[in-house]
């Protein structure tokens, strides 16, 4: 590795240090910008912060079983994220949205700065880092828009790859010794914790090859081995112990309905997805500057961003951490005399002119999301909800419409609609299933939704969900062909219906007054703004608003 970056130093690194600090800082504050300003509120946020919320006022760590639903009332909780929900729940309590948005910020710098550190440490070219970079940038954005627990997977995992790395460079480095204490952060924060294990497993094999061969030094592997040893056992210090893993590896290998879970050819994507496979192949085509093991870890996350399509941005940290110095000297021999042309002190201007219209390009890209959604009440430091699509939007109008005409019950609704609807009405009503899936609910539970989701007009019979469990209401998006089965049955009734969503009742005596006053029209559809802020509670009438206790005392009352 040594012999590598000395070559491609004699041979790339035409620039100064002062400018190449300059260039690629200018831009990787740029990438900041990009990913950092805009914030949406995913499907899953309201859960993340309310479960904080209530563990912290029950003095818990966790709750073990689940007070929320009616399909498996009581069931054992298994929460692979209770520490990133306690630090959201206390967040929010201390500081709303901006404390929030800051813990995201936080982990975009744990993503962004061993980035930084690989491209300089590996003395990347000018043209290497910014396109590392601004890949990246461009990938993450599809990801980290949203406030979420997986983020801590996404700045542990780079960490991980740095860690390993700079000790199979350098062995006698002590750095290795923050693994173990990573890891145990990483297990009590977020599932994903399996990637590291997975990726340490495999450089230590490595080096125990490699050792075999009189590469590494036989106590340098010992270390090695010892310490990712330790790293694994510390991730059984968590509140569930080796219930965590089973589980885990249950959710893992059983295919999901979440789009983030299905393979990345069997989804529409945008071209960015792809493109780490193309820097992949020009790297390890182009140029003979790579080791194995990078080209190891590469093959293992790559499939694994092949097969889940959430994993697509861990392949694209796992490329700007390993692959600097082969896509810096791939780009020099694909570019040869363009490489000449700009090299040298004559040509520092020039240089300079590109990186800063690149920077800006990026702060434009940044700016023109910023206003745009500014203009609809969101500024950046706060959380965006769209209330018009079925995903991320959420069902504002007809939450409206429940809570206005006191429906309440047990609610089936959209598994990405379930946490929303947690947050805005329980305890009065519970729900069928939610975004937790396999934490909580049963594999017989799951396919029992996917095959009522799976219900069109030409569908016949009754159907669990409706038929076998006490389901009272159903809220559902609009476009969903269960719709056409629904009208052909006599015993619901639907009572409201927007472009988002529709509301159906059980024909029973409870609701028989507003059954039969929407006889002849549907119930109104209430004024909602496309875009509101988090946490998105219903828009107030002027009588309710001036009964309603506001702020988070009485939101924290009612889930007491």
């Amino acid at each position: 590795m040594a012999e590598s970056e000395s070559a491609l130093k004699s041979e790339t690194w035409i620039m100064s240090q002062r400018e190449w600090l300059i260039s690629i800082g200018l831009v990787w504050c740029a990438c900041l910008f990009l990913t950092a300003t805009v914030t949406i509120a995913d499907p899953d946020l309201w859960g993340h912060t309310l479960y904080g919320l209530r563990a912290l006022d029950a003095h818990v760590l966790v709750e073990r079983t689940d007070p929320f639903c009616y399909t498996e009332p009581g069931a054992v909780w298994i929460n692979h994220e209770w520490f990133s929900e306690d630090s959201f729940g206390w967040l929010w309590h201390r500081f709303q949205n901006p404390g929030l948005w800051l813990w995201r910020n936080f982990w975009l710098l744990m993503i962004l700065i061993p980035g930084w550190l690989a491209l300089r440490k590996q003395q990347a070219s000018l043209a290497g880092g910014v396109l590392l970079l601004v890949y990246t940038a461009f990938c993450l954005s599809q990801f980290v828009v949203f406030i979420r627990p997986q983020l801590v997977t996404f700045g542990c995992f780079a960490w991980t790859l740095l860690l390993l790395r700079s000790y199979l460079a350098a062995p006698q480095l002590k750095v290795i010794w923050y693994l173990p204490v990573l890891m145990l952060f990483w297990a009590n924060s977020h599932g994903g914790f399996l990637a590291g294990v997975g990726i340490q497993g495999l450089v230590v094999g490595w080096m125990g090859w490699q050792a075999l061969r009189g590469k590494y030094r036989q106590a340098d592997f010992w270390r090695l081995a010892f310490v990712v040893s330790f790293a694994w056992g510390v991730t059984l210090i968590n509140p569930y112990g080796v219930g965590l893993h089973q589980m885990l590896w249950d959710h893992l290998i059983t295919k999901q309905i979440v789009r983030e879970w299905i393979p990345l050819w069997e989804a529409r994507q945008a071209l960015m997805y792809y493109i780490p496979f193309l820097l992949i192949s020009l790297a390890f085509l182009g140029s003979r500057k790579w080791e194995w093991i990078d080209l190891l870890l590469i093959v293992v996350v790559g499939y694994q961003a092949v097969s889940h399509i959430r994993h697509v941005a861990l392949l694209a940290i796992a490329v700007m951490i390993l692959l600097p110095v082969p896509l810096s000297d791939a780009l020099r021999k694909l570019f040869p005399r363009l490489h000449q042309q700009w090299a040298g002190t004559h040509r520092a201007g020039l240089r300079m002119l590109l990186v800063g219209s690149i920077t800006l390009c990026i702060y434009g890209l940044g700016v023109h999301t910023v206003v745009k959604l500014w203009q609809q009440n969101v500024p950046p430091w706060q959380i965006g909800v769209e209330t018009r699509s079925q995903a991320p939007g959420m069902p504002v109008a007809a939450i409206t419409v429940l809570k206005r005409n006191g429906l309440q019950g047990n609610i089936l609704t959209d598994y990405g609609w379930g946490q929303y609807v947690i947050w805005q009405t329980f305890p009065e009503s519970k729900i069928a299933f939610d975004g937790r899936y396999r934490t909580i609910y049963s594999a017989r539970l799951e396919q029992e939704l996917i095959a009522f989701q799976r219900l069109n007009a030409d569908s016949q019979g009754p159907t669990p969900l409706l038929d076998d469990y006490p389901t009272e209401i159903l809220l559902l998006p609009a476009a969903e062909a269960v719709q056409g089965y629904l009208k052909k049955r006599t015993d619901w009734k639907q009572v409201y219906a927007d472009e988002q969503s529709t509301i159906w009742l059980k024909d029973s005596p409870r609701f028989e007054t507003i059954i039969h006053r929407t006889r002849e029209k549907l119930l109104e559809v209430p004024a909602v703004s496309t875009w509101c802020l988090f946490p998105a509670d219903p828009p107030q009438r002027k009588t309710e608003r001036s009964q309603a206790e506001m702020g988070t005392a009485g939101l924290q009352r009612k889930f007491n």
